[in-house]
C-alpha cells in the first residue's frame, strides 16, 4: 500500500540533465526577404600607397671627399657668365683707350653689297686676355679660390683630392689654358670646338670638372655657408 504524497507537493523530482540528453535548442524560424538580418557592413576601401618622396637636386649631386657637393654644370655656368659681363665692361673700357692704336692691327673683310674693309687694334683683346689670365691666377689661386662669378653663386675651386687650396701655381696653368681655348675659338672655328667641349664637359663627368680643370688637377665644389 502506498503512503499518499503529503500536499503541495509536485510529485517526484526530474533527473538532472546530461550532455547526452540536454534538449535540442528551439529551431530558428525560416528567413524571409523580410526578416532577414541586414548584411555586415564592408571595410572602408584602403587609401592608395603615397608615392615616395622625389630627391632633391642636392641629394642626387655627386659628393667629392669628405661629403662635398661638386658644383653643377648650370650653377659653374651662372659663375662664369657673371665673370663674362666684368670683362665685357673691361674690354669696352679699353677699346675706348686703345681702339685707335696701330699696334696688332686686324683686318676685317665684309662682302654685303660688295667688299668693305676695316682695321682695329687688337691690342685691346690681347690686354684684356692677359688680365683674363691674371684674374683667374690672382682669386682662384687665393685662400678663398673664387672669383667674383664665383663668389656669387658660392662655388670654389680647390685641389682634386685633397680639397686643399689651389695654389697660384696651379691656378695659373688652369686660366692660362682656358685661355688658350678661347683664343682658338676666336681664330680658328675647328680649333675653337675644343674651347666648346670643355665648357660642356662637367654635363658628362663624374666630378663636373671641365677640361682646364682636369689639366690643373682642380674641381669646383659648393660652398656650404658663405661668408
Amino acid at each position: 500500500m502506498s503512503t499518499p504524497e503529503p500536499p503541495g507537493s509536485s510529485g517526484p523530482e526530474a533527473p538532472p540533465p546530461f550532455p547526452g540528453n540536454a534538449p535540442s535548442p528551439a529551431p530558428s524560424p525560416p528567413l524571409f526577404p523580410g526578416n532577414a538580418p541586414p548584411p555586415a557592413p564592408s571595410p572602408p576601401p584602403m587609401p592608395p600607397p603615397t608615392p615616395p618622396p622625389w630627391p632633391s637636386s642636392a641629394a642626387r649631386a655627386p659628393e667629392g671627399p669628405g661629403g662635398a657637393s661638386y658644383a653643377s654644370w648650370g650653377i659653374r655656368l651662372g659663375g662664369y657668365l657673371i665673370d663674362v659681363v666684368i670683362f665685357l665692361v673691361v674690354l669696352l673700357v679699353l677699346f675706348l683707350l686703345l681702339g685707335h692704336s696701330h699696334s696688332l692691327e686686324l683686318h676685317l673683310v665684309g662682302r654685303r653689297g660688295g667688299v668693305h674693309r676695316r682695321t682695329i687694334s687688337g691690342l685691346p683683346f690681347l690686354v684684356s686676355g692677359l688680365l683674363w689670365i691674371g684674374y683667374g691666377t690672382l682669386l682662384c689661386g687665393s685662400p678663398r679660390g673664387q672669383t667674383v662669378g664665383m663668389m656669387a653663386v658660392g662655388v670654389r675651386a680647390v685641389r682634386d683630392g685633397s680639397l686643399a687650396e689651389l695654389g697660384y701655381g696651379r691656378a695659373l696653368g688652369r686660366a692660362a689654358f682656358e685661355g688658350v681655348l678661347r683664343l682658338l675659338n676666336l681664330l680658328f672655328f675647328l680649333l675653337g670646338l675644343v674651347w666648346i667641349v670643355d665648357m660642356l664637359f662637367p654635363l658628362w663627368d663624374r666630378k663636373r670638372q671641365t677640361l682646364h680643370d682636369k689639366v690643373a688637377g682642380s674641381v669646383v665644389l659648393r660652398v656650404t655657408g658663405r661668408g
